[in-house]
Protein backbone atom coordinates (compact mmCIF):
# COMPACT_ATOMS: atom_id res chain seq x y z
CA UNK A 1 0.00 0.00 0.00
CA UNK A 2 3.18 2.27 0.93
CA UNK A 3 4.43 1.87 -2.38
CA UNK A 4 0.80 2.43 -4.19
CA UNK A 5 0.58 5.88 -2.30
CA UNK A 6 4.48 6.78 -2.99
CA UNK A 7 3.91 5.82 -6.92
CA UNK A 8 0.84 7.87 -6.67
CA UNK A 9 2.45 10.85 -5.43
CA UNK A 10 5.72 10.85 -7.23
CA UNK A 11 3.25 10.68 -10.99
CA UNK A 12 1.43 13.69 -9.79
CA UNK A 13 4.03 16.21 -8.43
CA UNK A 14 6.36 15.05 -11.19
CA UNK A 15 3.49 16.01 -14.25
CA UNK A 16 3.76 19.55 -12.87
CA UNK A 17 7.14 20.01 -14.62
CA UNK A 18 5.20 22.17 -17.57
CA UNK A 19 4.11 24.73 -15.24
CA UNK A 20 4.96 28.10 -17.02
CA UNK A 21 4.14 31.59 -16.18
CA UNK A 22 1.58 33.60 -17.97
CA UNK A 23 4.12 36.45 -18.89
CA UNK A 24 7.50 34.78 -18.63
CA UNK A 25 10.09 35.57 -21.34
CA UNK A 26 7.44 34.70 -24.28
CA UNK A 27 6.93 37.46 -26.72
CA UNK A 28 3.36 37.66 -28.25
CA UNK A 29 2.55 36.97 -31.85
CA UNK A 30 1.63 40.85 -31.96
CA UNK A 31 3.77 44.13 -32.05
CA UNK A 32 2.81 47.31 -31.94
CA UNK A 33 3.97 49.79 -34.83
CA UNK A 34 2.42 53.18 -33.80
CA UNK A 35 2.33 54.06 -29.87
CA UNK A 36 1.02 57.82 -29.20
CA UNK A 37 1.35 58.67 -25.40
CA UNK A 38 -0.92 61.34 -23.85
CA UNK A 39 -1.01 62.58 -19.88
CA UNK A 40 1.10 61.80 -17.39
CA UNK A 41 4.90 60.69 -18.98
CA UNK A 42 6.08 58.62 -16.05
CA UNK A 43 2.85 56.32 -16.83
CA UNK A 44 3.26 56.36 -20.14
CA UNK A 45 6.68 55.18 -20.81
CA UNK A 46 6.01 52.48 -18.77
CA UNK A 47 3.81 51.41 -20.18
CA UNK A 48 5.00 51.85 -23.43
CA UNK A 49 8.62 50.18 -22.42
CA UNK A 50 6.89 46.68 -21.44
CA UNK A 51 4.62 46.46 -24.48
CA UNK A 52 7.56 46.96 -26.88
CA UNK A 53 9.41 44.18 -24.63
CA UNK A 54 6.34 41.85 -24.45
CA UNK A 55 5.14 41.83 -27.84
CA UNK A 56 6.99 41.11 -31.58
CA UNK A 57 5.14 40.01 -34.18
CA UNK A 58 3.81 40.32 -37.66
CA UNK A 59 0.59 41.42 -36.49
CA UNK A 60 0.90 45.41 -36.48
CA UNK A 61 -1.36 47.49 -34.09
CA UNK A 62 -1.34 51.17 -33.33
CA UNK A 63 -2.24 51.81 -29.87
CA UNK A 64 -3.13 55.38 -28.05
CA UNK A 65 -2.69 56.07 -24.45
CA UNK A 66 -3.93 58.53 -22.37
CA UNK A 67 -2.99 58.23 -18.78
CA UNK A 68 -3.71 60.38 -15.53
CA UNK A 69 -2.43 60.37 -12.04
CA UNK A 70 -4.04 61.74 -9.08
CA UNK A 71 -2.74 61.65 -5.47
CA UNK A 72 -5.07 62.97 -2.60
CA UNK A 73 -4.99 62.55 1.21
CA UNK A 74 -7.48 60.64 3.07
CA UNK A 75 -6.36 60.52 6.44
CA UNK A 76 -4.57 63.44 8.61
CA UNK A 77 -3.20 63.32 11.70
CA UNK A 78 -3.89 65.48 14.94
CA UNK A 79 -1.26 68.46 13.81
CA UNK A 80 -3.01 68.17 10.33
CA UNK A 81 -0.30 66.72 9.14
CA UNK A 82 -1.02 63.78 6.16
CA UNK A 83 -0.86 60.31 7.24
CA UNK A 84 -2.33 58.53 4.61
CA UNK A 85 -3.25 58.60 0.98
CA UNK A 86 -4.40 57.23 -2.07
CA UNK A 87 -2.85 57.26 -5.57
CA UNK A 88 -5.21 56.74 -8.41
CA UNK A 89 -4.26 55.95 -11.94
CA UNK A 90 -6.28 56.06 -14.78
CA UNK A 91 -5.24 54.65 -18.14
CA UNK A 92 -7.58 54.91 -21.06
CA UNK A 93 -6.30 52.84 -24.50
CA UNK A 94 -7.61 52.45 -27.95
CA UNK A 95 -5.88 49.58 -30.20
CA UNK A 96 -6.37 49.77 -33.71
CA UNK A 97 -5.11 48.27 -37.15
CA UNK A 98 -5.18 50.10 -40.80
CA UNK A 99 -7.12 53.22 -38.68
CA UNK A 100 -9.59 50.82 -37.74
CA UNK A 101 -10.90 50.62 -33.92
CA UNK A 102 -10.65 47.13 -32.68
CA UNK A 103 -10.66 47.86 -28.68
CA UNK A 104 -11.44 50.68 -26.92
CA UNK A 105 -10.99 50.16 -23.04
CA UNK A 106 -10.64 51.43 -19.29
CA UNK A 107 -8.29 50.21 -16.62
CA UNK A 108 -8.54 52.45 -12.79
CA UNK A 109 -6.26 51.16 -10.38
CA UNK A 110 -5.35 52.89 -7.01
CA UNK A 111 -3.42 52.15 -3.82
CA UNK A 112 -3.46 53.21 -0.24
CA UNK A 113 -0.08 54.03 1.57
CA UNK A 114 0.91 55.57 4.68
CA UNK A 115 3.09 58.75 5.01
CA UNK A 116 6.96 59.00 5.40
CA UNK A 117 8.62 61.44 7.45
CA UNK A 118 11.33 61.75 4.76
CA UNK A 119 10.42 63.11 1.80
CA UNK A 120 12.73 62.06 -0.61
CA UNK A 121 12.02 57.75 0.36
CA UNK A 122 8.10 59.23 0.29
CA UNK A 123 8.81 60.16 -3.42
CA UNK A 124 11.36 57.33 -4.52
CA UNK A 125 7.99 55.08 -2.67
CA UNK A 126 5.37 57.05 -4.67
CA UNK A 127 8.02 56.36 -7.85
CA UNK A 128 7.97 52.46 -7.13
CA UNK A 129 4.48 52.30 -7.07
CA UNK A 130 4.00 53.99 -9.71
CA UNK A 131 5.98 51.68 -11.87
CA UNK A 132 4.81 48.76 -10.77
CA UNK A 133 0.94 50.22 -11.34
CA UNK A 134 2.06 51.19 -14.98
CA UNK A 135 3.45 47.42 -15.35
CA UNK A 136 0.48 45.80 -14.79
CA UNK A 137 -1.52 48.19 -16.68
CA UNK A 138 0.54 47.23 -19.49
CA UNK A 139 -0.03 43.45 -19.04
CA UNK A 140 -3.94 43.80 -18.78
CA UNK A 141 -3.57 45.62 -22.20
CA UNK A 142 -1.22 42.96 -23.30
CA UNK A 143 -3.64 40.30 -22.26
CA UNK A 144 -7.02 42.38 -23.93
CA UNK A 145 -5.28 42.39 -27.51
CA UNK A 146 -4.47 38.70 -27.04
CA UNK A 147 -7.80 38.00 -25.95
CA UNK A 148 -9.53 40.46 -29.05
CA UNK A 149 -7.92 38.90 -31.67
Amino acid sequence: MNRLIFFLLFFILSSCSGYEPIFSDKKNNFGFERIDLEGDNQIGENIKKRLLLKSSGEKKYSIFIKSKKNKETISSNSKGDPSVFRLKIKSEYMLSKEQKVILNNTIFKEVTYNNINDKFELLKYEENITDIISENIADEILISVTSSE
